[in-house]
């Protein structure tokens, strides 16, 4: 199945609002913000279907328009089923001037024979700020599905004036290789990437902070490194879906408050 959605923001006396809205089946969205003075629009992408299946064709344009600021939610895990072909989600972000984006997606879990690929393209204009993360999981550990998927691939580039400046590639493929071994997840099941840019942000100060939040959660490893530009890269490995979960997301929102004041 092809389906699409498209979101684009604007902002009224600081407050942003739904502009414009599409969405095909299975998707729907939700405006969830409670409190209709703040000044950050939350909405939710919920979907009829219970995950990716074979040959399905997801496109996802978001639009935050100056001075905006979207924390757009999901409303699930994210499964993708056996496939005997393929499935692809392609996801754009154009953050504008001084405008604000904020991802944090349920962790995707891939069930046995699954192949997927998912590209995330971000586009950052002057003053932009993003926080955004990924999570990916072995599969359905409990049903004997750990890492029995044919391929899981994700490909996160983010652009400032149209120049990618940030890269993250990632691809497994377990019955080639084995994705616990050295140099790979080392013994971990759940991988995780979180990134926050903005060039209004103190990278030196963000990364301690970062680090300091990090080293108090036990059972999981972590590692951070300053971007190319104005920005903070996290990797984190974890052997729990709801763990790895609930911590990217209770530190994004702290970031969120305390950094972007939102």
């Amino acid at each position: 199945m092809k389906s699409n959605v498209s979101v684009i923001t604007d902002s009224r006396n600081g407050i942003t609002f739904l502009k414009d809205s599409f969405h095909s089946v299975p998707f729907k969205i939700a405006d969830v913000r409670e409190d209709k003075s703040q000044s950050c629009l939350d909405i939710m992408l919920m979907s009829s279907s219970p995950g990716i299946l074979d040959g399905d064709a997801y496109q996802l344009d978001i639009a935050v328009n100056a001075n905006c600021a979207l924390h757009l939610k999901t409303q699930s895990y994210q499964r993708i089923f056996t496939m005997k072909k393929s499935a692809q989600q392609v996801f754009k972000v154009i953050i504008k001037e001084n405008g604000f984006f904020q991802y944090i997606p349920h962790p995707t879990v891939p069930h046995s024979d699954s192949n997927y690929c998912g590209i995330n393209d971000i586009y950052l204009h002057q003053g932009a700020g993003v926080i955004w993360s990924d999570i990916t999981s072995c599969g359905r550990k409990l049903n004997g599905e750990q890492f029995a998927y044919k391929r899981l691939e994700n490909k996160t580039t983010f652009y400032v004036d149209d120049q990618p400046v940030v890269i993250e590639h990632i691809l497994f493929q377990p019955k080639k290789s084995n994705p616990l071994q050295m140099g790979q997840l080392e013994g971990f099941t759940h991988n995780a990437s979180l990134f926050i840019i903005s060039d209004k942000i103190p990278v030196a100060e963000l990364k301690r902070h970062v680090d300091g939040y990090l080293e108090n959660e036990k059972d999981l490893s972590f590692g951070s490194s300053e971007a190319p530009l104005n920005g903070l890269i996290v990797k984190i490995l974890a052997n729990q879906s709801e763990r790895i979960f609930a911590v990217i997301s209770a530190l994004a929102d702290q970031i969120r408050k305390d950094y972007f004041d939102l």
